[in-house]
Order: C-alpha cells, then structure tokens, then sequence
C-alpha cells in the first residue's frame, strides 16, 4: 500500500481457498482494496496528527498563562506609592521563552528590579526562566548590593547547571527617597537614561553572564534619578 514514493503499509495473501493460484480478478480486487485501505490510513494518520497538535497547542497555551502569571502584570503596582512609576510587558517570540521581568519592595524604601533573557527558546528557557526568577527574587531578599546579588545568584545558577544554559540579567535598587539607583549588570543589554539632557545608556560595570562560571564578580554601579527623569530597560 503505497501513496505516490511513501510506504504506508503491506497486504498480503496466502493460500487460496480453492486451491488455484490467485487470477488476475484476485489482483484486481486486491488492488482496489489497497486503494482504500490507503485512503483510510492516511485519514486516520491525518487525524491523529491533528489531535496531537491541538493537545500540544492546549499545552503551550496553559505553558503561557502559567508563565505570564509570574511576572506582575498589574500597572500601576503599587497605587499607593506616587513617588515614582512603573510599567512592564513580556511578549515571547512564541508560545513561551526565557525573556522575564520583576520588581519588588526589599524594604519600604527601597524598589528592587530586573530584566533577564536566557539562552535559547521555547519550554527549555521557559523552565530556567522560572528557577531564575524564583532563585532572583529569593537572593535579593536576603539583602546586599546588585553587585553581591548578583554574584550570589549565579552561584546558584551554576550548581548543578547539567544543561549548561546561562541566563543575561540586568539588577538595581532604587532608592524611593533620593533616586539613588544602584544598579548591577550580567552581560544583559545596558538600560538607557532618559534625563533632561538628552538619553544614554548606563555606565558599564562588566559582568558575565550567569551560569557560565561559579565563582564570577559583579561590580556595582551608581546613578542618580532626578524627578521626571526616567529608566528604561529591555
């Protein structure tokens, strides 16, 4: 049973009942027969790919809301605070990826916030998006400089790292009071300053990406946010 080049299955017969050879109406039939068996495999093979794909694509789907639901998504955060504004968006390049954001209070008076990308696409940067996230927000907590955050977070990121990924990530505290930011960089893209005189982008501190090396430091910089000046990062 064939369908142009492609093999999709074998018919065979054996041991006519009557005891004579089969005839060329046997072979006639036969090959008619073959012709919808044909017809009937590629269905079912069609069906069955369709299935899988919407239950691959239903998988994807929940992958994607599972993944947005971890990063804030609700502007403006914090209504009660009018010191200063905030505002984010994530868009993977398909259904889900390693880009995420956070942001967060350590203290009342001091915002700590970040952007990362980790290596590759789809659900393997999915996964390591979300140990990162969940590794970043657990070591900031426990207070430091961007720079010793930093450096404790890869140290994380490296222990048992078996698939050798490596994650990009942009770390500050703001803060609140005096627009201080202090302000630490792992190989991401250098956030832009947009002040009264013009734009550019922050200082260098140097820094290799996480996950690559255990034992790497991470300087930390310092800027100051006057009022209406403003941060972007991407």
């Amino acid at each position: 049973i064939g369908n142009g080049d492609r093999l999709i299955g074998v018919i065979q017969v054996l041991n006519k009942k009557d005891q004579e050879v089969f005839n060329e109406t046997d072979e006639s039939l036969l090959s008619g027969l073959s012709a919808h068996v044909t017809v009937a495999l590629e269905r079912a093979r069609l069906i069955e790919a369709y299935v899988e794909k919407q239950r691959m694509e239903e998988t994807l789907k929940l992958a994607h809301d599972i993944q947005m639901s971890m990063v804030p998504k609700i502007f403006p955060p914090f209504p009660d605070r009018s010191e200063f504004d905030i505002f984010a968006t994530l868009a993977p390049a398909k259904e889900v990826g390693g880009d995420f954001y956070d942001f967060f209070f350590i203290d009342n008076d001091h915002l700590c916030f970040a952007v990362g990308d980790v290596s590759g696409k789809g659900v393997p940067a999915s996964l390591f998006m979300a140990v990162t996230k969940t590794l970043f927000r657990a070591t900031a907590s426990n207070g430091g400089t961007p720079g010793e955050i930093l450096a404790r977070l890869n140290a994380e990121i490296c222990r048992d790292n078996e698939s050798c990924m490596f994650v990009t990530l942009f770390c500050a505290i703001l803060n609140i009071r005096t627009g201080q930011v202090d302000y630490s960089n792992g190989g991401h893209n250098l956030p832009y300053s947009l002040h009264h005189s013009g734009v550019s982008p922050l200082k260098n501190t140097g820094g290799r990406a996480l996950g690559l090396v255990e034992q790497s430091p991470y300087a930390s910089g310092r800027m100051v946010l006057a009022p209406g000046e403003a941060l972007l990062l991407y």
